[in-house]
């Protein structure tokens, strides 16, 4: 998509963060952008592919450490590291971050919203689409503040860099972005050709859509937008569990939206956060529990727990005795002589596990760091499960639930046998939870559907690792002694970080912290 060509000059000109100090501060009335801008389409498609810019990518996947399902690599005070073991901190730099990352998106959504309908020289079903995803954009970047930090500021035109800004309930803010939504969804195309692949589309509005409300237990919104997606007819799953996250899965048509890149503009470099074998830092460490919510197609062989597993376990987890994109046999035993042996250095696995889900060896092993696969934020098999959960919550369980759910289990490669029909809504609603951590593991989900089913101090089991025999024969686990903490009564919510309090009094923090 031609909008990566051109972000570095707009984000650091006429739309940069200046300094960094205060997310919500703005370029002043008067500035360079209101002087030279909203002549000519190209600056409204300028000012818009910026704001691109700050959508999530592969480093999303950390925020799974936050969870029961995996855990980060040890690392220095007020990192992402901290916020894994639950020592959450409004100075936290990771805490800080994303909430940064997320008010430039949002400045920089505000203006083309604010100034497009100045323009006088381009075609205006263009201007028209180009403002809906602006809308859109600011639409995703508010579900992902609200859904971390709870109420935020409203702030939907630019402000003046000294503005004073209150938080807005979350539950406003939430009928903001479907309003949003409701109003661009006509706007937006079904589908783009050429250099437009992996804008905004119809479909992306309605599955954002459903996300929010189904996060908010909007059930009824939630099950409506998502059934409007699979009525749309342009989705599908795609064939390959595996490949759908490489290379050939690009554009596919189980991708709904995904933040695109592009050579000299930006990589993915899924294989920095795998195994240390293939040139990885084992960030990412995925655990036991993630093994164990796997199903069996047979009986389990209790010499060898991975054998007979649901496929995508190995899909997305690399574990003792498993083929390595590389050809190599993976080994992290504590007896191991490969790069892999647990935690025998600073980028090796400290639980045995490996992330191998995006690892096109064929296509980046040989040069990783300039890896250009796309990061998939929201794709037709979530869009299947949203629906089902909605339906189950709703306790509708009728065929059609049934057929989302089981039509994500029985993709060719997965083949998972069907889920039959009889349930309850207790069962249902176990079956649909697993899945969802099952099939959208390492994708950025997981802490907010954890935190939405209220299932935060599942964080305080045991942390465990690979299971293994050692050299007498018994069998181990990996345990590291670790604890970490939950708080019910704060930890569902991120603290407002510490440097944007010092700087807005109305702001206030969320409880407890």
């Amino acid at each position: 998509m031609k909008k990566n060509i051109i972000i570095l000059f707009i984000s650091i000109s006429i739309l940069g963060l200046p300094g960094c100090e205060n997310a919500l501060d703005t370029i002043p009335t008067g500035s360079v952008s209101e002087l030279i801008f909203w002549q000519n389409q190209s600056d409204a498609e300028l000012a818009v592919n910026a704001a691109y810019r700050e959508l999530d990518g592969n480093g999303i996947a950390y925020l799974s450490t936050a969870t029961e399902l995996a855990m980060h690599a040890p690392s220095g005070p007020q990192t992402m590291y901290d916020v894994a073991v639950g020592n959450l901190d409004p100075t936290n730099y990771s805490i800080r971050d994303y909430w940064a990352r997320y008010w430039v998106g949002i400045r920089k959504a505000n203006d083309p919203i604010q100034n497009i309908d100045k323009i006088e020289t381009g075609d205006p079903e263009v201007l028209a689409r180009l403002k809906a995803e602006a809308r859109f954009l600011r639409a995703y970047y508010y579900t992902m503040l609200t859904t971390l930090y709870g109420d935020v500021p409203l702030v939907t035109e630019p402000l003046d860099i000294t503005a004073q800004v209150s938080r807005t309930s979350k539950s406003e803010v939430v009928d903001f972005i479907i309003g949003e939504l409701d109003a661009i969804t006509g706007t937006l195309p079904v589908s783009y050709s050429g250099d437009d692949i992996g804008r905004a589309t119809r479909g992306a509005a309605l599955a954002l859509k459903a996300r929010v409300a189904l996060y908010n237990d909007r059930y009824s919104v939630a099950r409506d937008a998502a059934k409007a997606v699979m009525d749309l007819g342009v989705y599908d799953l795609y064939p390959d569990y595996q490949k759908l996250f490489w290379y050939e899965g690009k554009n596919s048509s189980e991708v709904i939206f995904d933040h695109q890149y592009g050579v000299g503009y930006g990589y993915t470099n899924y294989i920095s956060r795998s195994a240390a074998s293939l040139g990885g830092g084992s960030g990412v460490d995925p655990l036991r529990a993630y093994l164990l919510i796997h199903e069996y197609k047979g009986t389990q062989d209790p010499e060898n727990e991975y054998t007979g597993l649901d496929p995508r376990f190995g899909y997305n987890v690399l574990y003792p005795g498993a083929v390595e994109p590389n050809g190599a046999i993976y080994n992290s035993l504590p007896s191991s002589t490969t790069q892999d042996q647990l935690a025998s250095t600073e980028f090796t696995t400290n639980y045995g596990f490996n992330i191998v889900k995006g690892v096109d060896w064929a296509g980046d092993g040989g040069n990783p760091e300039q890896s250009t696969i796309n990061f998939i934020l929201i794709r037709y098999a979530d869009v299947l499960l949203m629906y089902a959960e909605a339906k189950i919550e709703l306790n509708e369980i009728d065929d059609s639930v049934y057929d989302a759910i089981n039509e994500v289990r029985t993709r060719p490669t997965v083949e998972m046998p069907a889920i039959t029909t009889g349930k309850s809504q207790s069962e249902m609603r176990e079956i649909v939870q697993r899945e969802r951590k099952v099939e959208l593991a390492w994708e950025g989900l997981h802490l907010f559907d954890m935190n939405r089913w209220q299932q935060g101090e599942l964080k305080t089991q045991q942390v465990l690792g690979i299971r293994y025999k050692n050299d007498a024969g018994e069998w181990v686990i990996v345990n590291n002694n670790l604890t970490r903490n939950f708080r019910p009564d704060r930890d569902y919510l991120w603290p407002i970080p510490q440097n944007e309090i010092e700087v807005n009094d109305n702001i206030g923090q969320n409880p407890n912290y």
